[in-house]
């Protein structure tokens, strides 16, 4: 029998594809005649994705201009803090634990804090108007194309901010089969702690085309999640019959600033008590991996013959065919606990100056080109979700759907890296 979709339309009949007063049509209460005007244009088919595009564009293009000053300041506040450390302690591996380890390491991700801040501004204005449940009406129709409901692609768009509240988000979805393929979808999503390195590099590499680059990432890990679902449900664990489906549109509101202001500061709060713990902990592993052995004198020893360049020309073999270096695959290693601790560890193994900011300093390595530096962030986008989400899947759907996640997210990464590379190489 065909599929039959019943909207709850809020009003936007006009849109809906049955009769109005059918069985399929149940109309929510009317608000008023300007808001339901602009929800007839946010959720036209032919130019609501348009609206979402460039929506996105203006957001990331804001991000990037007004968190270009402040992130300045941060970079130049922690070198100096960083030479000024260095001037009162006496040379030697104490000195360089504060000043290499916690301050440059630590100190590369609280850069991006600005950033981060006024994008969450922006994401929680969105969610809390009322627009996200538009942007899941927008993607219904390709969602439904791959055998799911479009209410599957609101804890995909939650996984933006992260993927574990994500995950427990799609608790709601009513069909096992549609939950448990929910939740291994999301973790294909762009979550906050990958946005550090994406910023990072897009300001090295793609200085004049920053917002589509970010655009990009974020549409190919929807487009990747919509096509890994497409194979899933051809698969005898999600194979299902078609059924009817409900989805809802709240009112369009105004955000009030109380709420606004708790979602924007929780997620900030998430982010600084990542930086004083994992992160922190991880610099430090990171420099003592960098420091260590000493050479023949006792002093330290170059950085290609650290314990640190050992594991990481350990993954050569594997890691080579994406034009990854060693410290690029060591990065890699550092991200599998908590993704910002990719770009502390590349402020310990690139150390930056006030006269060359990381970004440059990455540009000039020899390391990164532009075509390595793309793999490496579409690598970060799709491998090993973190810790915390591995996790967060093993209490939800079991440790067996956990560990398909944990492989597959590796293979799938290691293979559109590998074709980006060869593309652009």
């Amino acid at each position: 029998m065909e599929e039959k979709k019943r909207y709850i339309c809020n009003g936007l009949c006009e849109q809906c594809p049955h009769t109005r007063g059918s069985a399929y049509c149940n109309p929510g209460p009317r608000g008023g005649r300007f808001a339901h005007r602009i929800d007839r244009v946010l959720t036209n088919r032919w130019i609501g994705l348009p609206i979402l595009v460039l929506l996105l564009f203006l957001i990331f293009e804001a991000t990037f201009a007004l968190g270009a000053y402040p992130q300045a300041w941060i970079d130049a506040g922690v070198d100096k803090m960083a030479l000024r450390l260095g001037e009162c302690l006496p040379d030697g591996w104490f000195s360089s634990l504060l000043a290499d380890g916690v301050l440059r390491g630590c100190g590369a991700v609280v850069s991006f804090l600005p950033n981060i801040v006024i994008l969450f501004c922006f994401l929680s204005v969105l969610e809390d108007s009322g627009y996200m449940a538009r942007a899941a009406y927008l993607m219904d129709t390709l969602m439904h194309a791959v055998g799911l409901h479009g209410s599957s692609f609101i804890p995909m768009i939650v996984g933006f901010g992260c993927n574990v509240p994500a995950i427990m988000a799609a608790r709601d979805i009513e069909n096992r089969k549609d939950r448990t393929l929910t939740m291994l979808m999301i973790p294909f999503m762009s979550c906050s702690a990958r946005l550090p390195v994406y910023l990072l590099l897009v300001s090295a590499f793609f200085p004049d085309h920053k917002a589509p680059v970010m655009i990009g990432l974020y549409v190919a890990g929807i487009l990747l999640s919509v096509l890994f679902a497409f194979v899933m449900k051809h698969t005898r664990w999600f194979r299902k019959g078609k059924e009817d489906s409900v989805f809802e549109l709240p009112a369009f509101r105004v955000p009030a600033w109380r709420p606004w202001a708790g979602h924007v500061w929780a997620r900030t709060k998430d982010y600084l008590q990542k930086i004083t713990t994992v992160i922190l902990a991880a610099s430090v592993i990171i420099w003592a991996l960098e420091y260590f052995p000493l050479d023949e004198n006792g002093g330290r020893a170059a950085q290609d013959r650290s314990c640190l360049a050992e594991i990481g020309r350990g993954m050569e073999p594997v890691m080579a065919p994406l034009g990854f270096t060693w410290k690029m695959n060591v990065c890699i290693l550092t991200g599998l606990p908590a993704k910002e601790a990719i770009v502390s560890t590349m402020g310990i193994l690139y150390p930056a100056e006030a006269s060359r900011p990381l970004p440059e300093t990455l540009r000039v390595s020899g390391d990164f080109t532009p075509a390595s530096a793309l793999a490496f962030m579409i690598f970060v986008l799709l491998y090993f979700p973190c810790i915390a989400t591995v996790r967060t899947l093993h209490k939800e759907i079991g440790w067996k759907w956990s560990l398909f996640s944990v492989l597959h997210s590796l293979g799938i990464a290691w293979l559109m890296a590998f074709g980006v590379f060869s593309l652009l190489g």
